[in-house]
């Protein structure tokens, strides 16, 4: 799995780098930190093996369910893969959904992606748009048939966040 990874993020490189040239403010594009990778598996029994294979590389994994699926968080303990990542977020396509398997997106961070609105309003052709989901929210821009995904924070943040709010339920915070 590791391998398939990784060409993916060799391709999906090829298309950023494309992306980050035509830009007007390369600057920012080029400055953006990937820090996961998400792969989307079209079934529970491609997750499961997956997620397995991915278990034993990894020495934190959390996972959640959300939107009628699994999602796990994998951090690599003695790898990291094309771009210095070491975060996997291994994702089951939504029930009904025709969406292509494999990877999926690359999550971005950097500190200016919260005024990063402003610089993607003055970005010719660029589709992009403000998400959320649980605890994160996030920028997506879309290109080339990938997306990625930029944020003031990482997946782990998400998962703390996520995390905290499913302690602060149990011991019956308001």
């Amino acid at each position: 799995m590791v391998e398939e990874l990784n060409d993916a993020i060799a391709n999906y490189n090829t298309k950023w780098k494309a992306l980050v040239e035509i830009r007007r403010n390369r600057r920012f594009f080029a400055e953006l930190h990937p820090t996961a990778v998400a792969w989307k598996t079209v079934d529970r029994v491609e997750y499961d093996k997956i997620f397995a294979e991915l278990h034993e590389l990894s020495d934190v994994v959390v996972e959640s369910w959300w939107d009628g699926r699994w999602i796990a968080m994998l951090h690599l303990r003695e790898i990291k893969l094309n771009n210095g990542i070491e975060v996997v977020k291994l994702m089951q396509r939504r029930p009904n959904s025709k969406d292509a398997t494999g990877i999926d997106h690359i999550d971005f961070y950097h500190p200016e992606v919260a005024g990063a609105e402003g610089i993607l309003l003055n970005e010719p052709n660029l589709k992009w748009s403000h998400e959320a989901g649980g605890q994160a929210k996030w920028i997506s821009v879309w290109f080339a048939g990938t997306e990625a995904k930029l944020r003031t924070h990482t997946i782990i943040d998400s998962c703390i966040r996520d995390l905290a709010a499913a302690n602060d339920h149990i011991k019956g915070a308001k």
